[in-house]
């Protein structure tokens, strides 16, 4: 009999954007993908709000208690989840049990990648054991044209136990289950083609000790360049990603006795340079200043001097940290037709 448990993860805005009244897209527009041209006199007025509400975030500071564990009980740290419960073995059977499902509910249609994949032992990062992509799109509408499929995904995860025949004896396999769904701009069915999926598995943490005295400098994580600029309050701010680029990176908070700072939750998310630099300028920056410094036509144009990514934990830097990231050593590209 097959149990089935299922994990489900669901794309999150960073808080200080909730407020605002701007639609999740132009949300994700204007400020994650850094499309500042979409700023416009109908929603000038909104976006002053998020921005004001931005640097808030950057005055912000968590003064509860927090929990520690000792670095050498720190599981990431230390490797400890890279058990090998996924290999490329698994690969080749999510490949053959891969499918492409179209999905609709009352506002879109979503294209949805469905396949499963042997564990061969308990996953601890079971969220990021699996990294996929669209690398190629080749899905066609009705009428023969691409269909246009949208970037950002959700994911769900899960697993389920079935038997299965071993040398002429029952074992229990474990399988984990995978949904990648993304949203596209087409009504026309029915759809034809494929789409070349990059499915990859987690194979390392590569990782570097940082604190403030190396603010300024360069260095290299997981092949990728980037620039530690500052640490301000619970936020580490970097240079080196590009806003369109998933390059993964994570921070961990130490304290003066270098224990990790339990976090409850971390994440990542890009911030115009022009509205960074005007922060650190004037931290108190009112909403009438932030008015004055940013006309409509200096926000249109924030793209153009580029971005630093804010690195976020519950808690603020005072003393060392770690930045780590994940490498996913095993890939496949895997093609699945409708």
């Amino acid at each position: 009999m097959k149990k089935i448990k299922l994990i489900t993860i669901i794309m999150l805005l960073h808080s200080c954007l909730i407020s605002a009244q701007l639609s999740f897209e132009d949300r994700m527009f204007i400020f994650f993908n850094g499309q500042s041209e979409k700023i416009s006199k109908e929603n000038l007025s909104e976006v002053y709000d998020a921005i004001y509400d931005m640097t808030l975030e950057f005055n912000a500071v968590n003064k509860t208690k927090y929990a520690t564990e000792s670095l050498k009980g720190n599981k990431i740290y230390n490797k400890a989840l890279l058990s090998g419960s996924i290999n490329e073995k698994g690969l080749l059977f999510f490949k053959q049990n891969a499918t492409l499902e179209l999905e609709k509910d009352s506002l879109k249609n979503f294209i949805v990648l469905k396949s499963s994949l042997p564990l061969y032992s308990q996953e601890t990062d079971a969220l990021n054991s699996v990294s996929i992509s669209i690398k190629e799109n080749k899905l066609l509408d009705k009428n023969k044209s691409k269909v246009r499929i949208n970037k950002n995904h959700m994911a769900n995860f899960g697993t389920f136990s079935d038997d299965t025949n071993v040398n002429g004896a029952q074992k229990q396999q474990t399988y984990k289950t995978i949904e990648f769904k993304n949203s596209i701009d087409s009504q026309s069915e029915p759809l034809s083609g494929s789409i070349v999926y990059e499915v990859k598995i987690l194979t390392d943490y590569p990782s570097i000790q940082l604190s403030k005295t190396d603010f300024g400098k360069s260095f290299s994580l997981n092949n990728k360049n980037i620039t530690l600029v500052n640490a301000v309050n619970n936020l580490i701010i970097i240079e080196g990603i590009a806003v369109d680029e998933n390059f993964d990176i994570t921070a961990v908070n130490l304290d003066k006795n270098q224990n990790v700072i339990k976090s409850p939750s971390t994440g990542k998310y890009p911030v115009y340079k022009d509205l960074y630099d005007l922060y650190t300028k004037n931290p108190n920056l009112t909403k009438e200043q932030l008015k004055k410094e940013l006309p409509l036509e200096k926000l249109q144009k924030m793209k153009d001097n580029g971005y630093y990514y804010a690195l976020v934990n519950d808690f603020a830097f005072k003393n060392s940290f770690i930045l780590f990231s994940r490498a996913y050593g095993i890939s496949k590209d895997i093609e699945v037709k409708m």
